[in-house]
């Protein structure tokens, strides 16, 4: 048995069949223990037939926690698989305002707040991993970085079942996936970063990129490092998979979105970039030519790539007309 991830959108909610909340009150992580169960769970449950996710959510954990006001974020689409099997979810964080009594008639005898996940779990196969991953969405990813973990790949690019710390040697033979992510607005100018004085190559410009985390595809990994380092938030169907390359140990993949937005829509990242800029296809064969951008050894192709798949006209984004 094991979990993958999937971006938000990728399967409809009709194929959904259960719903996580790693939920939050005052500080704590909330746990609860069903009535004939000595063991606890984050609470979740069944989506009943001709109901959304969202509102599974929102019924669950008012059954589970007696939650009355909250916010519920959406994390993704996680998937349990056993074989051929597989049984899809959504994942959400819940930050609880209010909590009332449970009603006498479910099924929860107690809630818990506690500042971690605790040992004696109901499903210790499952949700051990899905609380990890919403704390690693909630973690400001320099904060978290010491403890990201990689998926282990072979030279063919055929997951190993390992996976591998960020920050130690990877041994010759195994390799990682990495996703750089280049994001192109309705007047078909590209955003890129400024690194911050503190990280490698200081002051370089770039686009997006980082590491997928175990369990990431790759468009997952790419929506994900967007979101993160610039707060815009892309559609699946609005990237295409430009390049992929292999290198001493890792896969490199780059990414075009097409995205409506605007350069103050953009927020920096504490301690990884310090400014943000739009250009044209010709200023950034400028700044590569004037040693601006940060120097990968294969910045060439990918601008080239970049070149001869950007939008030189025409409005598009996420309006739906």
């Amino acid at each position: 048995m094991y979990i993958t991830y999937h971006y938000l959108g990728e399967y409809p909610d009709s194929v959904l069949k259960y719903v996580v909340m790693v939920s939050r009150y005052e500080g704590k992580w909330v746990f609860c223990r069903h009535k004939k169960r000595n063991t606890w769970e984050i609470p979740g449950g069944h989506i009943e037939k001709g109901e959304s996710a969202l509102d599974a959510a929102k019924r669950e954990l008012f059954e589970e926690t007696g939650a009355s006001e909250f916010s519920l974020t959406p994390v993704n689409i996680y998937a349990v698989r056993s074989g051929e099997e597989k049984t899809l979810g959504m994942l959400y964080f819940a930050e609880i305002h209010t909590l009332e009594k449970i009603p006498e008639e479910m099924e929860i005898a107690e809630i818990s707040f506690l500042a971690d996940m605790p040992e004696a779990l109901t499903y210790p196969l499952i949700q051990p991993y899905l609380f990890a991953y919403v704390k690693a969405f909630l973690t400001p990813k320099q904060a978290r970085e010491e403890d990201e973990l990689w998926d282990v790949y072979d030279e063919y690019r055929v997951k190993t079942g390992r996976t591998h710390p960020r920050g130690k040697l990877i041994p010759d033979g195994d390799y990682h996936l990495v996703v750089h992510v280049c994001v192109q607005n309705g007047e078909g100018k590209i955003l890129l970063t400024q690194r911050s004085p503190n990280k490698g190559f200081p002051h370089k410009w770039e686009w997006t990129g980082g590491s997928a985390l175990a369990g990431e595809d790759s468009l997952s990994a790419a929506i994900r490092e967007l979101q993160e380092e610039t707060g815009i938030v892309a559609r699946a169907e609005h990237g295409t998979l430009l390049e992929t390359m292999r290198r001493t140990n890792d896969f490199v993949d780059l990414w075009l979105f097409h995205e409506d937005f605007v350069l103050s829509d953009v927020k920096l990242q504490e301690g990884e970039t310090c400014a943000a800029r739009l250009v044209t296809v010709d200023e950034l064969f400028e700044m590569a030519k004037n040693e601006e951008l940060a120097p990968y050894s294969y910045l060439e192709n990918f601008i080239l790539k970049i070149k001869n798949n950007i939008n030189f006209g025409g409005h598009y984004g996420n309006s739906d007309s």
